[in-house]
């Protein structure tokens, strides 16, 4: 699941590379032109929207409300017990009223029955015209936080972030699946 506005650039990335995009823009070639169409027309009028839209091959709705993502995934997660919903959440959706509510939906699942939400959220600290409330604290201050939501938060950042990122999606799955096949179990709590 990914949040309307950070994520929207890999969603199209990945729908350009897999060839879906080329499908319903036929100048989204694999070629230095297709890709020249692709950047020319992002963010820019009766072009690519900066946020995700319905104009894009599998999405329904309309990006620019933020806070949204994190509850759809926790209702996706329902009654799926087997379901592992990661959920890329920008730092700026993730101070949006929906979104600070929906951080609590981790205490209304039950993993027995239901599905897990993986939150991941990418704090690249601005949103469009100021720094983030997320990207002004300190990584001691965001895991209380997010402790205190009842997670289990990691922290990636600095240098080799792809392997850092990997390390901890492999420690988050074990943890998940760790909750769900314990005897007395508690919510899989898992976050960034």
């Amino acid at each position: 699941m990914l949040g309307p506005g950070h994520a929207f650039p890999a969603l199209q990335a990945n729908l350009f590379l897999e060839g879906t995009l080329g499908k319903f823009y036929p100048e989204a070639t694999h070629t230095y032109e297709g890709i020249s169409y692709i950047c020319r027309n992002f963010s820019w009028p009766y072009g690519f929207p900066s946020h995700s839209n319905p104009g894009t091959p599998g999405v329904i709705l309309e990006g620019g409300e933020l806070g949204y993502s994190l509850a759809t995934s926790y209702g996706a997660a329902l009654d799926n017990r087997n379901l592992i919903v990661a959920c890329l959440v920008g730092d700026g959706e993730a101070e949006t009223g929906p979104a600070a509510t929906a951080w609590h939906l981790n205490k209304l699942v039950n993993p027995k029955t239901n599905g897990t939400v993986l939150p991941i959220l990418h704090l690249n600290g601005y949103k469009i015209s100021a720094p983030t409330i997320f990207g002004r604290m300190s990584d001691d201050e965001l895991e209380s936080l997010f402790k205190g939501y009842g997670y289990e938060p990691r922290i990636v950042s600095g240098d080799n972030l792809h392997e850092q990122m990997e390390e901890t999606l492999e420690w988050a799955h074990q943890l998940i699946w760790d909750i769900k096949e314990a005897p007395e179990t508690k919510s899989a709590r898992v976050c960034r």
